[in-house]
């Protein structure tokens, strides 16, 4: 869901099994699903007061879904991947300003090519779709 002060923004690769979770996510509620973190990205969310970030989390086994808050890094950015963290830190140190930021992750365990989610995943949608929408009926 995208409005003049919030987004939902869903992280991974819709044809590698599990790690399209955070883009099925947020497509659900209108959001936008990226394959992965971008600079560019950084001017949006200076515009913003609040994002939620949904990604695939390499979990150990039985891991639930979790939703935590994010802080803009210190420091430079790893320019291979970069973090939600490090990005709301670009926002800041060119735009002067990073909107509130949560970490919807989502326990993760097949990542082979495909658009097909694992058992494990599937099971845990229930909760990951409760916690997503929970935080955006707080930020209505």
């Amino acid at each position: 869901m995208t409005s003049a002060r919030r987004l939902v923004i869903g992280i991974g690769n819709l044809l590698r099994g599990d790690d399209g979770v955070g883009g099925l996510l947020a497509e659900e509620v209108g959001g936008r699903s990226v394959q992965q973190l971008t600079p560019e990205l950084a001017a949006e969310l200076a515009e913003l007061e609040v994002v939620v970030f949904i990604d695939a989390w390499l979990a150990p086994a039985g891991a639930k879904p979790q939703l935590v808050e994010v802080i803009p890094a210190a420091g430079a950015p790893d320019t291979h991947r970069l973090e939600p963290a490090q990005l709301l830190a670009i926002s800041q140190a060119l735009y002067g300003r990073a909107p509130a930021a949560c970490l919807l992750q989502v326990p993760a365990h097949a990542f082979e090519h495909g658009n097909t989610l694992s058992v494990e995943i599937q099971a845990a949608l229930p909760r990951a779709q409760a916690l997503m929408r929970g935080w955006l009926t707080r930020h209505a």
